[in-house]
This record gives structure tokens, sequence and C-alpha cells, in this order.
């Protein structure tokens, strides 16, 4: 009988079976697999070297890294982790290092440091009262004691930061240092970021960086980089024009101690023997990891240590002490060194030997195996990434603005020099809105409202600085640091976006009120974009005797009036061709200055507002859009002979198993398996049972319950019906179940619900076709296989929609400036369409969203073809696809600019995370929020109730290339109020000529003894020559280029050379640095 099995296909069935499992897994065969091949689990990190490049050395060098990580906001704020402990550990490490000069420290966060030098450097220091503590850490930095890397001025997210962001983080973390402590560094510093992106490589290889040490990579790449030895490699971003090598250490485990025994704040036991042995078998294991140079990095700190320096170091000097002495240290030396020297030492032979080039990135990350991918960053906290975002635009038009009024003025005013301290504070807040706990989200409610605040005091204050920079005659400008009071400015991007007294600029009563009005200067400013865009306005005027004409004195066509309470009036006008680099000025005033135009209550519509209705139509500049409500809850679009469907679904959290949290991001399978657990043990209880009870052997009770045979079927049938059943499951799981009844199973709460009616099912089946044990096994082996593949092969079932079945669409008109249409979806949630005159080739599709509870609520858009997606960054594009494999979580990359597939291209106005799941679909996360904690150290739950409306801005024309309408919707026009008088001044309508596609990632303007000084960066989107004088439309002004690096601080200019530029010829993708 045995022969005979074994001789059968099914013993060669399942051994294929056996190999294929084994084989896929890594866990238990860690070897490279083919990319259509499923992984089942993740690998870890490896303990020996398998494809090593040369062999282990046998004598090491420890260098012991001492180090304090610390978060700029996270379970606290940035100040009450300043007072609570890094101020503290400051003081500390300076008394400890200059009491000892072998000791040596490491520090890279660099606000904390700016914080505290500008709260105490000038200060008397404890240990040497002749010398202050910015002296004093001067002094250690001289020595070589204490190093500073990073460079930046925080640690920003690699993946949602903007291209200008990344750069600008460089230039105000340079010029901190150059300030304070008149040093720079070229180490950066990147040890606890969630993924890496190639864009962080890129520019500090560009802004005179030579290493670069990384903290977190995703298992996979972990073992493939480790098992061959690679951990130090070259990395050279593939996407970017230029890009220079940079030479990149990644940390074998993460940036903590080694073990608990080395927490030097938490225990005062110091065993040299057995912390010597720690280090001995770290060492050993990490060597195998590196080229074969022998140098060993031990880290030696973690996230707001050496609060006791003198007790760290005062165990550590035994250690090293001890180590010359122990017989087991022969081949082995351990001594203190900062990072930079690590480098140095190991640079030698990395710079001979033939290391590892990597052009890509590090997405998705995930920490652990199985699943863990921290996508949930990507959706997190949306309003603090639409703040960060909307703060970025304004104060980079403002530096822009101040550079442009100042180079107009020449060198007698030094206004521009005045207000870029001001400046300088606003890049300070956004960078630190970049960090990586704030713009993921990842942070307490105090520590975001405490983001919240900064990012809009910074606003204030950049609108505040763009005022003073438009009206210079108006003597020195005093900027008030305070969100009280109204800023007579807005960003025109705004009007995406619910964010009461941000979406329009008001025109106070005191300007221009019902019995009188003095009048008012609208100036619309396009100081970011080096190309002329149109933009849509809006004003509230307390007076509808007002009228409103153009800098020559027209009246302004194309403007829509709406009475408004209180007897105000709100008014909408595109300002049309703001010429690049330049301003329009528009003027409120009375009729007896104008009086050929209309006053405003003679244009206010009673409102042109629609019944709601299943259908609905946009109209603007010869564009017609058709909306039209389906059944299931998605809005269909059609335009130009293109149809596009719009919905808002929503992945649903159980918080009982394997929760997502602030961080991790779960799939519907992993989080409901118990579920599944349950549908398959029933399935095989069943029909084990029916098994049994129609054989021969079964009780005389077991014959009562046999069912009437019906026929038979062979095990492939088998495993066919078992795999129907599985996705049958997985379908009545993700869509007919409810989420309550879900939680409850999970919980084995009214199991039997679920339990009961399959195992009948499998019963009835099993006895009907009279299956026996081996087609028992086919049948259940097959639901498991429809199980996983229904959810890998069907991610469509894992959501469900939000919206309501019958959607209702209501219109707005706004004749030659914005048509509205817009629905309310179940749960309260609003969803906009949105066509306006200023560009009708693009439309506005927002949804204001408060997520429900564990619900992660996602805007799918369908009409692309495929599954490839295009991310800009702003700078680069770059191309990502999942495999079908992949769970959903695994799917999702982040987006900061713009996201496409082939015939759908979506603009963005904030930083997302967007996956294409379905093909053709583009899933574009909006909010989410969640009751359980995922314990990757945040303190609470991310419970998020504030409502956010994303906007995702559609361009309804199939191929046509993106990027220079998203350079527009990311540098958009600010609208100021001023004065009458400046109505028309003389550069009001000067249209200057078209700029190549270029874009301004930095401007900066200093007065010097020869006059003022403006240095710009710019980027080329396309081949670019042209004279250098149009760049800043500066009547003439002599250009010169900046080479050896793109930095914005002259820290580095020992390194850099100049050559006159009569002309500016740049490559597509290459920067430059510009100095007029």
């Amino acid at each position: 009988m045995v022969r005979r099995y074994l001789r059968s296909r099914k013993a060669v069935a399942a051994a294929a079976a056996a190999v294929f499992v084994v084989w896929s897994n890594p866990q238990v065969v860690p070897v490279g697999k083919s990319s259509w091949m499923p992984r089942f689990g993740e690998p870890g990190a490896p303990g020996s070297r398998e494809h090593g490049l040369d062999a282990v050395p046998r004598n090491l060098t420890l260098h012991l890294a001492t180090h304090s990580h610390s978060d700029i906001g996270w379970n606290l704020s940035f100040e009450g982790y300043y007072d609570s402990s890094v101020h503290g550990v400051l003081r500390g490490v300076c008394a400890a290092l200059w009491a000892d000069g072998r000791r040596r420290f490491t520090w890279g966060d660099l606000a904390f440091l700016d914080l505290w030098l500008d709260d105490e450097g000038d200060e008397a220091s404890s240990v040497d009262g002749r010398l202050t503590w910015r002296q004093v850490v001067g002094e250690l930095m001289r020595r070589g004691q204490w190093a500073v890397v990073g460079g930046t001025y925080v640690s920003p997210d690699e993946g949602l930061t903007t291209w200008w962001g990344h750069n600008a983080v460089v230039d105000v973390g340079h010029r901190t240092l150059a300030r304070q402590l008149n040093a720079t560094t070229s180490v950066g510093w990147q040890i606890d970021n969630f993924g890496h992106h190639s864009t962080v490589a890129h520019v500090l290889g560009n802004t005179g960086y030579t290493a670069l040490v990384l903290g977190r990579m995703a298992y996979r790449d972990l073992y493939d980089f480790a098992s061959q030895g690679q951990l130090q490699f070259w990395w050279q971003s593939r996407e970017h024009t230029g890009a220079r090598p940079l030479l990149t250490h990644f940390l074998a485990e993460h940036y903590g101690l080694v073990s608990a025994r080395f927490d030097f704040d938490r225990t005062s036991r110091c065993d040299s023997d057995a912390l010597l042995g720690e280090l001995l078998r770290l060492a050993r294991r990490h060597v195998r990891q590196y080229p074969g140079h022998g140098h060993v990095l031990v880290m030696m700190g973690d996230d707001l240590r050496f609060v006791r320096a003198a007790r760290w170091f005062g165990c550590l000097d035994r250690l090293v002490a001890r180590s010359r002495q122990h017989p087991q240290w022969r081949d082995v030396r351990l001594q203190y060194s900062t990072v930079p020297e690590y480098l140095a030492a190991a640079r030698p032979y990395l710079e001979r030997a033939r290391l590892r080039r990597h052009g890509g990135d590090f997405y998705p990350y995930q920490d652990k195996p199985v699943e863990q991918y921290w996508s949930g960053i990507l959706g997190s906290r949306p309003y603090l990434k639409w703040l960060v975002r909307d703060t970025e635009q304004i104060v980079q038009h403002a530096e822009a603005l101040v550079a442009m009024q100042g180079l107009r003025r020449g060198n007698a005013s030094d206004a521009a020099s005045a207000l870029e301290p001001h400046l300088e504070f606003c890049r300070k807040q956004v960078a630190i809105g970049y960090h990586h706990d704030a713009i993921t989200g990842t942070c307490t409610d105090a520590a975001y409202a405490d983001y919240v605040r900064r990012l809009r005091l910074a606003a204030h204050v950049a609108l505040r600085v763009g005022l003073a920079a438009l009206q210079p005659d108006a003597g020195p400008a005093r900027i008030e640091y305070a969100l009280d009071g109204r800023v007579d400015a807005y960003n025109t991007a705004t009007r995406d976006v619910a964010d009461p007294g941000r979406d329009r600029v008001e025109i106070g009563a005191g300007r221009c009120a019902a019995d009188a009005c003095a009048g008012a200067a609208v100036a619309v400013t396009n100081a970011a974009l080096l190309a002329a865009q149109s933009q849509v306005v809006r004003l509230r005027v307390h007076s509808g005797d007002a009228v409103l004409v153009d800098h020559a004195g027209a009246a302004v066509r194309d403007v829509h009036v709406r009475a408004a309470d209180n007897g105000a009036y709100d008014v909408d006008f595109v300002a049309r061709d703001v010429p690049a680099f330049g301003v329009r000025t528009y003027a409120v005033g009375n009729r007896t200055r104008y009086p050929d135009a209309p006053p405003l209550r003679t244009l206010a519509a009673p409102g042109s507002r629609a019944p709601a209705a299943a259908e609905a139509e946009l109209r603007q500049g010869g564009v017609r859009v058709r909306l039209a409500a389906e059944r299931d809850g998605a809005v269909r679009i059609e335009a130009g002979g293109r149809v596009l469907r719009h919905q808002l679904r929503a992945y649903f959290g159980n918080p009982h198993v394997q929760s997502s949290g602030a961080y991790v991001m779960h799939s519907f399978g992993l989080m409901y398996s118990v579920v599944f657990w349950l549908f398959g043990g029933a399935l095989a209880a069943g029909l084990a049972a029916a098994w049994a009870a129609h054989s021969g052997r079964a009780p005389r009770a077991m014959r009562a319950l046999r069912v009437p045979r019906v026929g038979g079927c062979g095990a492939g049938a088998a495993a066919l019906v078992g795999g129907g059943a599985g996705a049958v499951c997985v379908y009545y799981a993700g869509q007919v179940a409810s989420v309550a009844r879900l939680d409850a199973w999970t919980r084995g709460q009214g199991a039997a619900a679920l339990v009961l009616p399959v195992a009948a099912a499998a019963y009835v089946v099993g006895g009907a076709l009279r299956w026996r044990a081996w087609r028992v096994g086919a049948c259940v082996a097959g639901a498991c296989a429809g199980v996983a593949l229904a959810l890998l092969l069907v991610p469509a079932w894992q959501s469900r929609p939000l919206t309501a079945r019958h959607l209702r669409l209501a219109v707005t008109r706004a004749d030659g400036v914005c048509d509205v249409a817009r629905a309310r979806v179940a749960g309260g949630i609003d969803a906009e369409y949105m066509l306006c005159a200023d560009a009708p080739h693009l439309l506005h599709v927002s949804a204001l969203v408060h997520a429900p509870r564990d619900r992660e609520v996602f805007a799918r858009l369908t009409g692309g073809r495929g599954r490839a997606l295009r991310l800009f960054d702003g700078a680069s594009v770059r191309s990502r696809q999942s495999s079908v494999w992949t769970p959903v979580p695994g799917a999702f990359y982040p987006a900061p600019a713009l996201a496409q597939l082939d015939g759908l291209a979506v603009h963005l106005r904030q930083s997302v995370g967007v996956a294409s799941v379905v093909r053709g679909a583009l899933d574009v996360l909006v909010h989410r929020s969640m009751s359980a904690n995922d314990f990757r150290g945040l303190k609470q739950p991310l419970t998020d109730t504030q409502p956010a409306r994303v906007a995702l801005i559609v361009d309804l024309r199939a191929d046509a290339n993106p990027i220079p309408d998203n350079l527009r919707v990311n540098a958009p026009a600010l609208a100021f109020v001023l004065p009458p008088h400046m109505a028309a001044p003389p550069y009001a309508g000067s249209d200057a000529p078209a700029l190549p596609p270029l874009s301004l990632v930095g401007v900066r303007a200093l007065q010097e003894s020869g006059g003022l000084r403006v240095d710009a960066r710019v980027l080329a989107h396309g081949p670019v020559d042209f004279a250098a004088a149009r760049l800043l439309n500066n009547a003439g002004r002599a250009a010169t280029r900046v080479h050896g690096d793109w930095a914005l601080c002259d820290a580095s200019a020992a390194n850099r050379t100049q050559t006159p530029a009569a002309q500016i010829s740049l490559r597509t993708g290459e920067q430059a640095l510009f100095r007029f």
C-alpha cells in the first residue's frame, strides 16, 4: 500500500507543494527569489556573511560612539523635551568631556543645540567661568571631543518632504551651525527616519557632504545588504541629474544600546567583564555584515540618554581601561570615537574596496516580519500635512518677494537685510514641521498642538514680511510674532481647504465701510514661480458701493460677488497672467474716483444654486464637466471624451487583534485573520464529520445523520470547491458582514453564527459527494489557497465605500470664476468638485473628512491604465509598482507633489500616501483615526478628530505633460491688501518675457558692504539657455554662478568658486546656485 501511494501522483504533488512553500519562505531558505514568487514572512538579520567581499578580519577596533537621540516633538513638545532632559544632557556632557580629553560625544539634533545656545550660549559656563557655554562647545569641537553630525536643522521625513523642504532643512542647519559655532559638518545623520529616500542622498551629496549614516531599513533590504557584508555602500540617486555618490553606513541594529545593562541613566551597576563580553559578541556579529576593514561602530546611547553623563563616562572609562588587560581582548581594541572619526578610520579601506553602488530608495519601511508596514504615517494627521505645505508656500513666496523688491530698489535700502532674520525664523518652523515625527503625525496631541501653533505663527510672520517688502517706503517694519490680530494677506491656494479665516483676504471696515470707502490696493504677487500664472483671488469687502478695478482703472472682468453676513460682500475674481517674479495690482475704491466701474452691490448675484440632483454639470473656459452619481456611491466624471470615477472608501481596523496604529497599517487579512481561521476550522470540522458519518465504520447514531448521495468528484474538483468557498468567505467578510460582527468574532463572541453555518454546509457537501480523507484534505487546502489568493488578487474586497448609496449633487455657479458641485456623504463628510477659470483643464476634487474611529479613509480615482505609479517630488519623477503578492499596506508610497498612472495625473497640495492596488485606479490616503496603539513608542493611540480637506487636482487632459501645472499648483500666488496709493506702482502691470521651465528652490537676500546680494538656487525641468539678467527680472543686475555646492550658506565658501554668468545654461534636472 505504501509503495502504491508513493507511486501515485499525490505524493509528487504533495512534495512539490512542500518545496514551493519552503522555497518561498525566506525565514527557512533565505535565498534570492523570482519577482513573481510570493514571500511568506520577512527575513531576519543574518548572523553570518554568505557572500562576503573579503575574509572577516581578526584584529578589530571597536569605536564607542556616545550619543543622545532627541526627537523635536514626539511624546512631548519641543520645549517639553528641552526643559525635561535635553538642557541637562547638553550641560552634563560638556562638563564630562571637559574633565577628560579622551572622551568623545556625537550630537545630531541641531534644533536643540540652537535653542540652548540662544538661551544660554553667552552665559558663563559651570566648567570654566572664564568661558561661555558657546566657547566651551567650540573648544570641545576644536579638540575633536564633540562632533556635530547631520547638519540639517531637524531630521526630516524623507518621503513626505518636498524638494524645496529638503534643500531648506539643509540650508537652515548649515546657517545655524555657522552662526552659533562657526562650524560645518560633512556627515549626514538619518538614524531614526521611517524609510530612506534617494533624494536625501542627492541633496546631501551636492551640498558638501561626504558620508551618511542611516538607521532604518526594511527587513528584506537589510537581509540583502547584510548577508553580503555590504552595509557600507555608495548611494547615488538614479533619478537625479548630476548625482554624486555618498559613502553610506547603515546601522546593523537599532541606534540604541547594546543591552539594558548599558543604560547608566537607569542603573549604577558597572560590571566590566560582563559588559565587555556583550561588546565582544556584538563586534563578532557586526563585523561579518560590513566590508573587511575591522572597524566596528558601537552605538552607545539612545533616546534622551546621558542625563547622568558623569555616571555614563565613568563606567565607560573603566571598560576602556579593563579591555587593555582582558585576555580575550588581545586582538580587539576598544576606544572612544565620534562618528566622523570612525568613518575617517574606515574610509581608506572603503575607497579601495569594490563597494556596492545603490541607486534606489528604501521604501516601504517595515521594522518586523509579517507585514509590519509603516504606511500609516502617510495618512495620519492630514491637517498637519496640509498646514506644513501651506506655510512652506507662504515662506517660499515671502523670501522671493523680499529678494525681488530688494533688487528692484537697488543698494539704497537695507530693508531686505532687515527682514531676513524674520524669514529665518519662519524657515526654522517649516523645518520643524518636516521632522519625521511631525509631518508623519506620529506624535501626541500636545506635540501636535505645538506643531500647529508653530506653523500658523510662521505663516503669519511670513505674510507680514511680504507686506513689509511690498511697502518699504513705510519705514522700518515691525514684525509682530503673534497669532492674534488680522494679517492683510492670504495664500490663494486655500480655496481648496476649509480653514475659516484663511480662505480669503478681508478689506476691513477701516479701509472701506458702507458709509465711506477710502480704498485699498490688492497686490497679487507671483514671486515664487518663474512663469506667468493666473489665480482666483477671494476678497471680503464691507461696502456694497465699492468698485473693483485693475491697475489701469478699468473694471475687472470675470468677477463674482455674493452678499455675505453683516453687510459684507464676498468678491471672487481671476487675476490674469501675473508675470513671472512680478505683481498685478487691483484697487478697491469708491465711485467718485472710478465712475465708470459698477458698484459691487449691482454685481451681487442672489445665488445661482441649482437644486440637488443625481447629475450636474460644471462649465468654465469652454470646458464642460458632467458629474453623475452612481449606485455604489461613486461619482462619474465625464470631460472631453474621458471618463473618470471618484469614490471615498475606507479600510477598517480591528482594535483587538493586530491593530493598526499611528505608524503601522495592517491589511484586512491580518487584522481579521481569526475570522478566516474560524472559517477554515469549521470547514475542516464539517468535512471530517461528514467523512466519519458516511464511512463504513460509523456508529449507528451518526448513520442517522447521513445525507443522500448525489454524485462524486475528484481531488481537483474538491480543491476548486474549497477555493470557491474561501473566496466567498473573503467577500463576505470584506463586503457583507458588519464591522461590529467581525470585531466580535475576533474576540470569540458570537462565533457560532459563523462556525455553525459553515460546518453544516461542509457536512452536507462532503456527505452528498461522499468525500474520503484525501478529498477532504484537498478541499481544506483549496479553501486556504482561496482565502490567500482572494486577499492578494482581489484587494478591492478589503475596503468598502464610505459614500452614501444615493448621492445628490448641488451646483453653485460663479460664471467666469468657479463652478462648484457639492454632495453630502454618509457620516457628515462633504465631497466637492470645483472647476475654475484660471485653469479650466484642472478639476479640484476634495472632501472634508473626519475619519470614523478605526477607519483609514482613502479616495479612489479610476480612469488610468495599468498599475505603474510615477511620483514627482518637485525635482524628479520616479516609478513605483508593487507586486500582486504584496499586501495592500506595502503598496502605498509617499507622494509629495504629483501622482500619475498612464492617462491619469493628480496634483497634490500636501504630502499623501498613494497606491494602485486596482488596475487603472489611484488610491490616495486622506485620513485615519485609530483607537489602539501599535506600540512603537508613542504613549497614546492616534485618535485624530480634526477634520481635514484633502484636495486632489485632476488633469482632465489624458496624456499632457503635468510638470508645468504641478509647479504652478505648488507655487500659488499670494494676495496682499495695501494702502490705496500702491494701486499702480511702476512695476504693477509689467509683463516679463516667458522664462524656460525653471523653479526657484530657495532665495536669500543679504546686505553686504558693497550693497545688496541675492543668492538664488534654481532647478531646470527641461534644457534651458537664456540671459541671466532675466532670471529675477532684476533690471540687468550682473550674475555669477557659484560652483562647489548648492547650500545657501557661506560656511563652505572656501570650497566654492564663482564664474560670471551672462547666460544660464542647465540640463534637465540640473540645479545650480547663482548670485546677483
